[in-house]
């Protein structure tokens, strides 16, 4: 055996070779596990304790991918303005950081490598079942006290530096052509080919087609400006009102201020259909039955929401048959998908992890999450219109195709 080992090296020098030396401790922060991080950091102006454990996961390649669990976080701006429950709201996030890290431990001392990221469903009972010992000097209120928040001002972008000038350039633009991405006062202007009533067109979110009018909507630091421009108006031509539309637009993005904050807010395909409510989408589908069910459109109020472990779910709030919807149904709903959004992330925001805030629909919701109408109304007359430009587009698309055309999918 000595002979046999004499010229090989030990596993641990080897450890120790690859190993980088690290920083100091800070006391205040250090809850004496090895991987478990809180960590101090500022967001937009404002501090937050974020709590993390770090691992590696085996990607499908083979190759080690280094990233860390997210248990929580803790901000100054939080509404749980009680010490005490903060602090009982940092020792959780403790708790399930160091829980995904033994778990980690565990399998590394198998030999093996997780072949996923890791969440907090992932641990075992056992192991959640350890004793857990926070050392005394981990407080919330000390550690927040402990540094500034980074200093923050939003950066008003516009392309080419002068508003004035673009604003003109852009006046004069013919929505029949392309144009690319530019930004106006902080307003993102992003131009996607449409089909709009057998006219193909290359229209920024911010202005869409409805039945005998061109709609705007704006998205700005006050709220959201809704508004039209009807064919009538226009002696019946859907060019000119278009062109209205678009004038009156730019006119709004000179006179409004973007959003100081960077929105996770994903906007819907298509913009007929937007609920301007994070995570709720409206789908409309047809269905074409099963068994005795008659072919029919349908349509869908849902929240996305993430599960934990990169697991999204879409929860159900309402459905229908377009043929049994009505305005009220729809102007209810939306309005119940907006509660439900703005619950959940109030809840995210005063630290508590996504995964332990997934509603249900009939999940009970305080009174002051719920808003007297929906930001965005949709009436059932769109959802009519809706359709129909979608039947007209793939009727079209069939044509083409029976004469040699090759079509893409439908972009509606």
């Amino acid at each position: 055996m000595k002979a046999f080992l004499q010229d090989s090296t030990s596993r641990f020098i080897v450890d120790q070779r690859a190993r980088s030396p690290g920083g100091e401790r800070d006391p205040m922060t250090d809850c004496g596990v090895t991987g478990v991080m809180i960590s101090r950091s500022s967001y937009q102006g404002y501090k937050k304790v974020v709590v993390t454990s770090y691992y590696a996961y085996q990607q499908p390649d083979g190759d080690l991918q280094r990233t860390q669990y997210y248990a929580g976080s803790i901000s100054e701006r939080s509404e749980q303005s009680n010490l005490v429950s903060l602090q009982k709201v940092l020792l959780q996030h403790l708790r399930k950081a160091i829980d995904v890290r033994r778990h980690y431990n565990r399998l590394r001392s198998q030999g093996v490598h997780p072949q996923k990221p890791l969440s907090h469903d992932d641990v075992p009972a056992d192991i959640r079942a350890m004793p857990v010992t926070i050392p005394e000097h981990i407080d919330v209120a000390e550690i927040l006290d402990s540094y500034m928040a980074t200093p923050w001002k939003p950066r008003v972008r516009t392309t080419g530096g002068d508003p004035e000038l673009l604003a003109a350039r852009l006046q004069q633009h013919d929505l029949t052509h392309p144009h690319k991405l530019v930004y106006l006062n902080g307003f993102s202007l992003r131009f996607r080919k449409r089909h709009c009533e057998g006219q193909t067109l290359y229209l920024p979110k911010e202005i869409y087609r409805a039945r005998g009018e061109w709609r705007i909507r704006l998205f700005h630091a006050d709220g959201i400006f809704t508004d039209s421009v009807t064919d009538d108006e226009c002696q019946g031509s859907i060019e000119e009102s278009l062109r209205q539309a678009w004038l009156y637009l730019i006119s709004e993005i000179r006179q409004s201020s973007a959003y100081s904050e960077v929105q996770n807010f994903r906007p819907a395909r298509n913009p007929l259909l937007e609920t301007g409510i994070r995570a709720v989408n409206l789908l409309i589908f047809f269905a074409s039955g099963a068994g005795k069910r008659q072919p029919r459109w349908r349509v869908s109020l849902g929240m996305v929401q993430d599960e934990g472990g990169e697991r999204m779910r879409r929860t159900l709030i309402r459905t229908w048959t377009l043929s049994t919807v009505t305005d009220e149904k729809l102007s209810e709903a939306l309005r119940h998908g907006a509660a439900m959004s703005a619950y959940r992330y109030h809840l995210i925001n005063a630290g508590i992890p996504p995964e332990e805030v997934v509603l249900k629909k009939d999940s009970s919701i305080p009174d002051e999450f719920w808003p007297d109408s929906p930001p965005c109304p949709i009436t059932v007359d769109d959802l009519h219109y809706f359709v129909e430009q979608s039947d007209s587009e793939y009727r079209g698309r069939a044509d083409r195709h029976s004469h040699g055309a090759r079509v893409a999918p439908s972009q509606s």
